[in-house]
């Protein structure tokens, strides 16, 4: 013992210092063990003892019995820990695929026995004590290039004290410049995630996608999609309902319970500025039969921003939803009920299924305009009421005195529409732009002498299969309606090459026209293809009375046609051919199998 007395004076007398822990001395550690034997140098080591000095002591002698230890400042030295050293963990590679870190330079000694680094005994200061996350940011590249220059570096004691502590694995010290920049803001952003619970694999790149471009991802999605999206993890869940996805509900299926999942959609996405959800302005419910006046009830209450509804096929709506939905969303534009068989107009009436049965017997809900009903300025431009055959002339008076602003208006199938129909909608609805009253069989001349009076506003009509419909009724139609671009008039068998002429001098701005199953000859198609240059579709299928000499004019004419019907027409490969070498991007229609 006087000889290692004696070695610590010396020390002291040098300008060094002992560091050892606070609580255990040096003789009381080692006691009588305190002397040269081989099991004592791996206790001395583990020991956290070191000698630190600010002079040169490469000279001065080891102390007996135990090897050099590497010299330390004394801020530098862990706490005491007793019991035998944790196994040293192998090297791995960085799990992010860093490359692996540059040979020490020099001056940077690592001893053999404790793998530790020496580090010159400099002041210390909160950049020069940083962890392994500041090598890989910006600031982390700007010191470690000023420590390049000065030639100084430090020790991370974060990573030293984790070693000595638990046998976790060390992350190693690579220098910025050679790690890819865009491996660096991935790990930064994946640490960084304020989201918790599922996470994608630790090489996802998606995961790595900032939030912006996930919504961007998610924007293409449907209704149905974004809701499977948010079961996936905390942050698709928090993503998928953001407000901004949610400016259109786009739901179908037989089997879906569209009530319930418009009131559950509704409900989260109102939690912003309960009860309502004003992003919702496009819904869309085509092919859900269970949709009931319930979900439409909520839809008026919660969705007051709604301009655009959509609900084929939706058998159990009535009158009620209808005009519940119609007097809450005042910013509605486009209502489309194709299919809706109950619906019989647009206010606030009574639906047959409300009506006692004494009422229904007397036959009073066959008229809706017995019924008192307020008055409503909508603002509804598109109304399709294909196929809701309990609509009638009635019903049509109280939709069309509504909705005054309408510009595209569809009956297709409302067997029950007459003139007396037309009239009121040509009365109510002066800016009309397009109309359809196809397999309406009840409409005559009477009904287009009505339209007529639209005058050039009218720009799209539809009479496909009124087959009352003659050739005096087309005329009338041709002279004022010059601006016409799209005419159906399929299966109005009794109209003949005077109409097609009519049309074709005073309607020259005509895009496509559809008389299949019409008298029309080869003159009639001579006229238009002569009149009616900008021509893009045209049908004339089945008729029997069109031949090459036809189709070879209108091809000759209009360069630009796009679609030609010839089915079920006598064209031979020649007419085929013709179509083909003038027409380059017309699609040919036809039943003929040489032309294959």
């Amino acid at each position: 013992m006087g000889g290692v007395q004696g070695r610590l004076q010396d020390c002291e007398r040098h300008g060094s210092s002992v560091s050892h822990d606070s609580d255990v001395s040096l003789s009381t550690a080692y006691g009588t063990e305190f002397s040269s034997s081989p099991p004592f140098s791996r206790r001395f080591n583990r020991s956290r003892c070191s000698i630190t000095s600010s002079e040169d002591t490469t000279d001065d002698k080891p102390l007996r019995g135990c090897r050099p230890m590497p010299l330390q400042p004394l801020n530098r030295v862990p706490p005491h820990r007793e019991g035998p050293p944790p196994p040293t963990p192998p090297f791995q590679p960085h799990p992010h695929g860093l490359a692996p870190p540059p040979p020490p330079p020099p001056g940077f000694g690592v001893s053999a026995s404790n793998q530790r680094q020496t580090t010159p005994n400099r002041p210390q200061t909160p950049n020069h004590d940083l962890g392994y996350h500041t090598l890989i940011s910006r600031s982390g590249q700007s010191q470690w290039n000023n420590d390049m220059k000065s030639g100084s570096f430090s020790t991370l004691s974060n990573t030293t004290s984790i070693s000595r502590h638990s046998p976790a694995r060390q992350m190693p010290s690579i220098p910025p410049s050679s790690v890819d920049s865009s491996d660096t803001e991935g790990f930064m952003t994946t640490n960084s995630s304020p989201y918790k619970g599922k996470k994608w694999g630790r090489g996802s790149g998606f995961d790595r996608l900032p939030d912006d471009v996930v919504l961007k991802i998610f924007s293409n999605m449907s209704s149905t999609q974004l809701c499977n999206m948010a079961r996936v993890n905390r942050r698709f869940y928090a993503l998928a309902w953001e407000p901004q996805l949610w400016t259109r509900i786009n739901l179908s299926g037989e089997q879906l319970n569209a009530d319930k999942a418009l009131k559950t959609l509704t409900r989260i996405l109102g939690r912003a500025s309960p009860p309502f959800c004003p992003t919702i302005e496009k819904v869309a419910l085509n092919g859900c039969s269970r949709l009931t006046d319930r979900g439409l009830h909520v839809l008026a209450r919660r969705c007051p921003e709604l301009k655009h509804l959509e609900i084929k096929g939706s058998a159990l709506v009535t009158n009620s939803g209808i005009f519940e939905l119609v007097s809450k969303c005042l910013n509605l534009v486009h209502l489309d009920v194709t299919g809706c068989s109950q619906i019989t107009c647009i206010d606030g009436a009574p639906s047959h299924s409300n009506l006692p049965s004494t009422s229904r017997g007397l036959g009073l809900h066959s008229d809706p305009s017995h019924y008192p009903r307020p008055q409503l300025f909508l603002q509804i431009q598109y109304l399709d009421l294909t196929d809701c055959l309990g609509l009638q002339d009635a019903g049509l008076l109280v939709v069309v005195r509504n909705c005054t602003q309408l510009q595209c208006l569809y009956l297709r199938r409302c067997v029950h529409i007459t003139d007396a129909g037309i009239k009121n909608v040509v009365s109510y609805c002066q800016g009309l732009r397009e109309f359809s009253v196809s397999d309406c069989l009840q409409i005559t001349d009477r009904g287009l002498f009505e339209l007529a009076k639209l005058g050039p506003s009218l720009r799209y009509l539809s009479i496909a299969k009124c087959d009352q419909v003659t050739d005096a009724g087309l005329k009338h139609i041709a002279r004022h309606c010059y601006k016409l671009r799209y005419l159906n008039m399929r299966g109005c068998e009794t109209v003949t090459d005077s109409s097609v002429e009519a049309l074709a001098r005073s309607c020259s701005r005509l895009r496509a026209l559809d008389i299949g199953k019409c008298d029309i000859t080869d003159a009639g198609l001579r006229h238009l293809a002569e009149n009616c240059p900008n021509l893009k579709k045209l049908s004339v299928k089945s008729c029997e009375l069109v031949s090459d000499t036809g189709v070879q004019a209108i091809a000759y004419y209009c360069r630009g046609l796009q679609q030609l019907n010839i089915q079920d027409c006598i064209i031979s490969i020649d007419g085929y051919r013709t179509v083909k070498k003038f027409c380059k991007r017309c699609i040919i229609e036809h039943t003929n199998p040489g032309f294959y």
